[in-house]
């Protein structure tokens, strides 16, 4: 069944289609799944999500939401607790995202060794590229993104343990 509708996060208008695991967001496809632990994976990478009436909590974080042009019922389930798999932006290893761009490199993969301020990923934004460094000295446990991927402000990129 195709569903679409506009979402409304934090005051942006966002179009989008939904059919089975499918979908597209602004014109950009997802592959969105329901985890067993209760996390939603969004192209395969967890994520906590609670939903609220009229706002979403992703990984703790909160945004104003409205939905127009489809119904949707508000019983939100409490919040799952954080799984080993998702992403932990709080993490002091996290790389996260220092505003909206795209990857256009990604300089790392799992289980490299890195020094504090080695370059992991470039993410190119307001058509500067900007190179992301390691906060810590360690391995790599997981890279997020690969090249062309669109990301949002804090999304985590890599995870160096």
């Amino acid at each position: 069944m195709k569903r679409e509708f506009t979402l409304v996060l934090d005051g942006v208008e966002y179009p989008v289609v939904a059919e089975g695991t499918a979908v597209t967001v602004n014109g950009r496809p997802f592959v969105v799944e329901m985890a067993p632990d209760g996390s939603v994976l969004v192209d395969g990478i967890a994520y906590r999500v609670a939903l609220e009436e009229e706002r979403a909590v992703v990984e703790g974080r909160p945004y104003a939401m409205k939905v127009s042009g489809l119904r949707v019922t508000a019983a939100a389930p409490a919040p799952p607790t954080p799984s080993a798999t998702a992403p932990a932006a709080a993490s002091a290893g996290a790389v996260l995202a220092i505003m909206p761009g795209k990857i256009t490199r990604v300089l790392v993969q799992p289980g490299q060794r890195v020094k504090a301020g080695d370059p992991v990923c470039v993410l190119e934004a307001m058509k500067m590229e900007n190179e992301l460094h390691a906060k810590q000295d360690g391995v790599v446990k997981a890279v997020h993104v690969r090249p062309g991927d669109d990301v949002e402000k804090d999304r985590v990129l890599v995870e160096i343990g």
